[in-house]
Formats: C-alpha cells, structure tokens, sequence
C-alpha cells in the first residue's frame, strides 16, 4: 500500500502560509489534511460574507445577498480558487520532488557534481522554509488590501461591499472581505507563486551543470522529458490562476453588461503569464540540449563514418567472395541501427 506523503518531508514542500498553517495546527506531522483545510478555508473566507450579508439584508432592507450571490468574482475566487490551491499542494508537491530525484536517478548528475547539486536542493529548501519570506507574504497581502481600499474605484465596488444603502464605506461584509477574506487569497496565491520562482531558481542552476545527456536518446530531448512533467503537476495550480481571472471577466460581462470582446487583452495576458510561469521555468535547458545536439551531430557522425568505412572494407572489396554465409552476419542490421541513430535522427 502507498505511503502518504507526509507534511514537510518532500524536497518541494513549504512556502507561505506552511509554517503559519502548522503552527495553528492546521497541518499535523502526519498529516497534510487538505480537504479538511480546504473546507475551513472556505467558511472563513465566504460564509461569513454570506452571513453578513444576509444579515444586513434583513436589517435594511436592502438585497445585499442577492447582490452578492451573483458576484462571479466572489465566487469564482472563494468558492473555486481558494481551495483549489490548498487541494493542489499535495500532488503538486510531490510530483516536482519525484522530478528532482529523477536527477539522480537517471544518472544525469554527474558524481562530481552532485555535492553542488545538493547544495542546490538544500537552498531550494531553506527558500521554501524561510520565516521572513512567510511574513513578508502576509505584510505584501496587508499591503495590497490598503492600496485597493485607497485607489480601487468607488463605482466598481459592489453593492453587497458598500455600507448601507450603498454610499461611501464598506459593509459589515465588505470589512470582513477587506481585512480578511482577500488576504487570505492573496497569501495562498503569492505562496504559489514563491513556489514557482524557487522551482525556476532550481531548474536554472541545475541547468548549469554538468549534465550527462544523450542525444540520441528516445524521448527526443536528450533523455529530459520527464522535467516537463512539472507541466502536468502544476495543471490544477494554473487552471486556478485561469478560473481567478475567469470570474473577473465573467462577472463583468453577466452582470455588468460589458462586452466580451473588451477583455481580449486580458485573455491573451492570462495565457502569456500561464506560459510564463509554468512553461519558462523548463525552457532554461534549452542551451544545454542544443550544445548537446551539436556534439552528437560530430560524435554520431564520426562513429558512423569509421563503422561504414569498415563495412565498406569487409564487404565491398572485390577479392573478398560473398556466399550464403553473409546472411547470418550481424554486420548489417548493427550498421543499420546505428544509422538510424546519427546524424539527422539527433532532434
């Protein structure tokens, strides 16, 4: 039976609001508790705007529940976003620490460097760990939260936001989305993308080694495909940065009356970030498989071209007699694999 990964034992695992999250014991040392994580994730952060709201309904008279049950942005960010990063961690995580192992694995760290390469994973360590990251995260989350209080337009704060019968001020509800609902979001998400800078930091120094690739290798890519499986482990992670800006949009146009072609540059930002964050971080080993490409072209080559010259010296010189014997020698199916490998078959 599979062993459960347990909290703080994977090489990736950590980043804000870890350390916060284990010492309110949220995260048990033997247990990641993400669904249950998740779910308390959600009553903190948008049952309490419910209740409110429906509270202040009843008092004023005034439909703020309905004006906030239909607010796309709330609920695509609350109700989707927010535990959909705390659910991604686990198999997030462990998917990038199998990718780092596989280094080993594979033999692509050479023995000389594998002191550096530990340094390196020792570094990505102590980043993903760090306590000043982790209250600089919550004080940038803070600090974001009075910057949109101070500048955010007072026409596009919804209604079940404002204090009464919509003038100037925050709700009850509204206050509690500023001081706590938002924050919370923000950590979660720049806790991701903390992650995804240390994974870039650790895939660029990495690539600074030296590598043992093989250029004639099945997958195509020197034998690196299986770093772009850090694609397939960060798909939740990206389709909820996606779903953050899909609420947005999607609230304007529904309940706004905007139209959809005005958010085009929006939706060509959101891809153009997606790409960057979780494509760019791979694209650091470009240099090293085009190196690696030339030096297979002259090595591959040259071995083909001392392998046909002996052929040609075995079986195309006219004193040597070729009978029914040359049908079992291995010669030509073993020249004929090797061409198959070099030079042209080096991608």
């Amino acid at each position: 039976m599979a062993q459960p990964h347990l909290p703080g034992t994977e090489i990736f695992d950590g980043g804000p609001p870890f350390r916060l999250e284990k010492s309110l014991g949220l995260i048990k040392p033997n247990q990641r508790r993400s669904v249950q994580r998740a779910i308390l994730a959600v009553l903190i952060v948008w049952a309490p705007l419910f209740v409110l709201s429906a509270i202040e309904s009843l008092v004023l008279e005034k439909n703020k529940l309905g004006t906030l049950i239909v607010d796309l942005t709330v609920l695509f960010r609350y109700l989707i976003a927010l535990p959909l990063f705390i659910l991604a961690e686990e198999g997030t995580i462990f998917r990038l620490g199998q990718i780092v192992r596989h280094f080993i694995d594979a033999g692509i760290i050479t023995a000389a460097d594998r002191p550096r390469f530990d340094g390196i994973v020792a570094q990505a360590r102590r980043l993903l760990n760090s306590a000043t990251i982790e209250v600089l995260v919550v004080a940038l989350a803070y600090l974001a939260m009075i910057i949109l209080i101070r500048l955010f337009p007072d026409q596009d704060v919804p209604f079940w936001h404002k204090a009464g019968d919509g003038g100037r001020g925050y709700s009850w509800a509204g206050w509690w989305h500023a001081l706590v609902s938002a924050p919370v979001g923000i950590v979660l998400l720049l806790g991701w993308l903390w992650r995804i800078l240390i994974w870039g930091l650790f895939l660029f120094r990495v690539s600074r080694l030296d590598l043992q690739l093989v250029p004639t290798h099945p997958d195509l890519v020197d034998g690196l495909q299986f770093v772009g499986d850090s694609l397939r482990a960060f798909l939740l992670v990206s389709f909820t940065i996606s779903a953050i800006a899909a609420g947005g949009v999607a609230n304007r146009v529904l309940n706004m009356d905007t139209s959809f072609s005005a958010f085009k540059y929006v939706i060509v930002a959101v891809v153009a970030v997606i790409l960057l964050l979780f494509v760019g971080p791979v694209v650091v080993f470009a240099v090293k498989l085009i190196e690696a490409r030339r030096w297979g072209i002259i090595a591959y080559g040259g071995l083909a071209k001392a392998v046909g010259t002996e052929l040609e010296k075995k079986w195309l010189d006219e004193r040597n007699r070729v009978d029914e014997r040359a049908l079992d020698v291995p010669h030509f199916s073993a020249t004929t694999d090797l061409y198959q490998l070099s030079p042209t078959s080096i991608k």
